[in-house]
C-alpha cells in the first residue's frame, strides 16, 4: 500500500474502464473523499476507490489486510439495492484487480462488475464502524411524518 500522492496513472486508467460499464463522474479529490469515482449504470450506481499495489495481490483476504482503512471509509458510503461499492487496485505493471466491498464480506470481481465465484472473504470490522455504518444505511425519520402537503396553487 502507498500513501502519498494521488494514483493520477490509475485515475486515468480507471476512469477509461468504467466507461465501458456506465458513466464515469470523478469525485473533486479531496483527501478524506471516502471514493475516487463514482460508476453510474443501468442497475447500479458504484463508489470506487482507487490505489496503487507494489504487488499483485492474490485474494481478497490479502486485500483486505493490505487496504483495511480503505475498506472500512469505504464501508460508510451506505449500502442499498441500488448502491455498490468496489475497490479497484493497480499493479506497478499494469494489472487490475476489481473487488466489491458487501455489508460482511469482500469479493474479487471482473472489470464489467460479475463476481468471480469463490473469492468472498469475511469483513470483521471495528465495533464503531459497524455503528456508523449502520446509521448511515437506516433511513432515519420520514421526510414527511403525515404525509406530503398538497402545493398551494
Amino acid at each position: 500500500m502507498t500513501r502519498g500522492r494521488k494514483p493520477l496513472i490509475a485515475l486515468d486508467e480507471a476512469e477509461a474502464i468504467g466507461r465501458k460499464r456506465g458513466r464515469v463522474l470523478p469525485s473533486p479529490g479531496k483527501r478524506e473523499d471516502y471514493f475516487d469515482l463514482v460508476l453510474s449504470t443501468e442497475q447500479v450506481t458504484v463508489f470506487v476507490r482507487v490505489k496503487r499495489s507494489i504487488t499483485h495481490s492474490s485474494d481478497p483476504g490479502e486485500i483486505l489486510a493490505t487496504y483495511r482503512r480503505e475498506i472500512i471509509r469505504l464501508l460508510k458510503v451506505p449500502l442499498t439495492a441500488v448502491i455498490a461499492r468496489e475497490l479497484w487496485v493497480r499493479s506497478p505493471r499494469g494489472s487490475w484487480q476489481f473487488f466489491r466491498i458487501a455489508a460482511d464480506r469482500i469479493v474479487e470481481i471482473r472489470n464489467d462488475g460479475s463476481i468471480i465465484e469463490g473469492t468472498d472473504h469475511f469483513l470483521a470490522v471495528p465495533e464503531r464502524v459497524v455503528k456508523v455504518v449502520q446509521a448511515a444505511a437506516s433511513p432515519g425519520p420520514a421526510a414527511f411524518p403525515q404525509g406530503p402537503k398538497p402545493l398551494s396553487t
